[in-house]
Formats: C-alpha cells, sequence, structure tokens
C-alpha cells in the first residue's frame, strides 16, 4: 500500500463511501420510499461495502476478535439501529413535535430556509449535543453515564461490528437530547432524516478495521484512523469525543491526532480483564448493580465471569 495509488486507496476509500451511500440515500428516498425504510435498507448496503473493504484492504496490527463474541456484537447492531434510527423516527421527533406545539418552540426554527443550511444546522446541534453526552461520560469516573458507556470500549479490538456495540440506553440518551429536541425546536422532517441516517454512517466508518489515512479530513469528519485514538487505554489519549464532525474538538481542546499506521492498547480503563465480550445478557446488565462490581472484576458472590457466559 506504500504506492501513490495505495495512498490514494487509504486517504479516499472511506470518504467516497460515505459520499456514495449518502447519494444512495438520497436517490432512493427521493421515489417515495418511507425514510426509516430507506435507511435500514442503505445501511445494510453500507455494512456490506465496509465488510468488504476491511476483507481487501485490513488495518495493520488490529487485534484479533476474541473467539465468541461476533454473536453478542451482531446483537448489538440490531438493537441499536432500532433504537439509533428507529425509534426517533417513530416515537422521539413527533413527540418533540408535540411537545414543541404545545410549548410554542416549534416556532424557533426559521421559516423557509434552505433545505442544506437546515441540514447543516441540524448535524450540527446533534453533534453539539451527543459531543457533551459523550464527554460528560468519559470525565464523571464510575458514575452512571460512564457504565453505559464502558460496555462500547469493553472491546481490544476495533472492527466494525464493535462499533455499535452500544448499550441501549446510552443511545437512548444520545437520541433525545438530539432528535427530540430537534422535533421540540421545529426542525423539518427531511434535515432531521438526513441527519440521523448521516450520523449512523459517520459511526460506521470511524469504527472499520479497513486501512486507512485520511489526513486533514479527520478535521471535518472523524474517521477510523482518528477514532481508533479515542479508544486507546492511555489516559494521554483522552479526547476525539466527536461522534458526526471533529468542529467541537477543535474547538474545545480534545482533539487528538490520528494514528494511521499505529496505536495504543485498546479497552477500558475501568473493566476487568476476564470482561465477557461474548455475552449480551451481562453487558446489558454490566452497568447496574452487582453486575457492575462483576464487570469491574470486584467481589463477586455469585460465582464470577464464568456463570455470566464469557466468551
Amino acid at each position: 500500500m506504500d504506492t501513490l495509488p495505495g495512498r490514494l486507496a487509504r486517504r479516499c476509500a472511506t470518504p467516497a463511501l460515505l459520499v456514495g451511500v449518502m447519494a444512495t440515500w438520497f436517490a432512493v428516498r427521493s421515489t417515495g420510499v418511507p425514510a426509516v425504510v430507506c435507511s435500514v435498507s442503505v445501511s445494510i448496503a453500507a455494512v456490506i461495502a465496509l465488510l468488504a473493504l476491511e476483507r481487501v484492504v485490513p488495518r495493520p496490527l488490529v487485534a484479533a476478535r476474541p473467539a465468541g463474541t461476533l454473536l453478542s456484537d451482531l446483537c448489538f447492531n440490531v438493537l441499536t439501529m432500532m433504537v439509533a434510527i428507529v425509534l426517533p423516527a417513530v416515537v422521539l421527533v413527533p413527540l418533540g413535535r408535540v411537545l414543541g406545539g404545545t410549548l410554542g418552540t416549534t416556532r424557533i426554527w426559521p421559516q423557509g430556509l434552505p433545505l442544506g443550511v437546515s441540514i447543516v444546522a441540524c448535524v450540527l446541534i446533534v453533534d453539539f449535543t451527543s459531543y457533551w453526552w459523550h464527554r460528560l461520560q468519559h470525565t464523571t469516573g464510575d458514575r452512571l453515564p460512564w457504565r453505559l458507556h464502558s460496555v462500547h470500549h469493553a472491546p481490544h479490538h476495533f472492527d466494525l461490528w464493535m462499533g455499535a456495540r452500544v448499550h441501549p440506553f446510552d443511545v437512548v440518551v444520545f437520541t433525545i437530547l438530539g432528535y427530540m429536541l430537534l422535533g421540540l425546536l421545529g426542525a423539518p422532517a427531511m434535515a432531521i432524516d438526513v441527519t440521523a441516517f448521516f450520523a449512523s454512517m459517520v459511526g460506521l466508518l470511524h469504527h472499520t478495521s479497513t486501512d486507512v489515512d485520511c489526513g486533514w479530513l479527520n478535521r471535518v469528519i472523524p474517521f477510523a484512523d482518528h477514532h481508533v485514538v479515542h479508544h486507546s487505554v492511555r489516559v494521554e489519549d483522552a479526547g476525539n469525543y466527536g461522534n458526526i464532525t471533529t468542529l467541537f474538538d477543535q474547538l474545545f481542546g480534545t482533539w487528538r491526532r490520528p494514528t494511521p499506521a499505529e496505536y495504543a492498547p485498546l479497552g477500558s480503563w475501568s473493566l476487568a480483564p476476564q470482561y465477557p465480550q461474548g455475552d449480551f445478557v451481562f453487558q446489558l446488565r454490566s452497568p447496574f448493580g452487582d453486575a457492575w462490581e462483576r464487570a469491574r472484576g470486584g467481589p463477586d458472590p455469585g460465582g464470577g465471569f464464568a456463570e455470566a457466559g464469557a466468551g
């Protein structure tokens, strides 16, 4: 890959894929397909394309996925897609509009604003709220926000499937702070739909184990060589909290240098090495009560991780 075509491929492959899936979304949506159906179907196509890229141009030095963890991550992928894409469209945005109509806040959004401007505004609002929720999770010690988010940081490997290993309560907070707020403010439905799909696609791209070096593009969008730093266990790497753009990392001093060739060990500072990454049910329970003590390697009167189905 150390040739000009190779370097261009590493720089452009995932950004080009992002442009392609967004163009496909608009094309499919223009035929009258409902936004939720459009988002789910194009997401599946994007996943297939990224899996192919991971096989064709794998990232070097990535730790192998532990045996017995794929099924759990697939369950998380289905659950996260439902919560991140379906829940806002079906429940949270309509509820926000109802509340906004009652409170009069839906009049805040400027009428007659061009769609492109509304989309940019929606992206920035959702990115701002998710940045601060994400940053809060990493800076409140062992409190519940981090406990929820630690599920996502448990893996010591880095690939497409682990990207959606996110606790559903974590995703619910993210969607309420972002998309329900947009409904409350009266943002156009099309702008919200585009923002939700764009955010999910960036999330896919910045967790891929494809060999990428996106350079200055990481000053706009967090691609995988930028976001992998966020999963480092080193204290000095704390940062890169942006979920859709890197704008607020740059504004608030948490932008960290991408690592296209090498990276620090990955994982969660607070979880036990034997945390059962292959146990879907345990990971849903792990932020709460006695399960948290087991997750961090504390006292376990129930008999240890073996009973939690570690694998």
